[in-house]
Formats: C-alpha cells, structure tokens, sequence
C-alpha cells in the first residue's frame, strides 16, 4: 500500500520543464515593458529634480538679487545637503548663468539620451 502512494505523487520531469519552459517565455516578455518602466521613472525624476533647483535658483534671485555661479551656492539653504545634481544618465546637470547673472542655462539629460531644458532657464549665452 505505500509503494502505491510514492507512485502517484510528485510531477514528471516533461510537466516540470513546460512550466519552466512557460516561465522563461512570460519573462522575456515582461523585460521591455520593465526597462520602459525604469526609464519612465528616470525621466520623471530628472523633470522633478529641474523643477527643484529652478525654485531653488528663484529663491536665491529673491534674496541676493542675481543668480548663483555654481549649483553647490545652492546647498544647505536652498536645496537639501548631500543633493546630487545628476540627470537620467547619471552625468552632472549643465548650470551656467548668464552674464549678468539674472537669467540661467539648466539642463540634463533624459534616458535617451536627449538633453532636457528646464522650465526656468533661459538662453544664457555671455
């Protein structure tokens, strides 16, 4: 009686590798949309980070009257201490005021690659 029992239970070794087989395909399916995912959330963030130091800027400008010369002049009072100033690609974002200092130049860069401009900024050609 108990050697019936052990010969029923248990899966064959053809059910397993189809569910194996089922699960490999199902995840080679979901990778795109998950990379799309990551890359969504990046630019996100990258387009919330601009916004940020663009208020940060503006309130600088309210207080001192000109633009800071780096995006550094911002922390501590303006913006959060240990704030990295980093876009989707993980590069610096690209601050530069302007010549008289009362516009400013802010960008990065999106997951593709592409640069981004933010709201804020201006043509701070000197």
């Amino acid at each position: 009686m108990l050697k019936n029992l052990r010969g029923n239970a248990g899966f064959t070794l053809l059910e397993v590798l189809a569910v194996v087989a089922l699960l490999g395909i199902l995840g080679a399916m979901l990778m795109p949309s998950l990379d799309s995912a990551a890359d969504r959330a990046k630019n996100a963030r990258l387009e919330s980070d601009l916004a940020t130091v663009d208020n940060a800027i503006l309130l600088y400008k309210m207080d001192k009257g000109t633009c800071p010369d780096a995006l550094a002049d911002l922390v501590d009072e303006y913006i959060a201490k240990g704030k990295e100033f980093k876009d989707a690609t993980g590069t610096e974002l690209s601050y530069t005021p302007a010549g008289d200092k009362l516009s400013y130049s802010l960008t990065g860069k999106n997951a593709a690659g592409e640069t981004v401009t933010s709201d804020g900024s201006s043509n701070a050609e000197e």
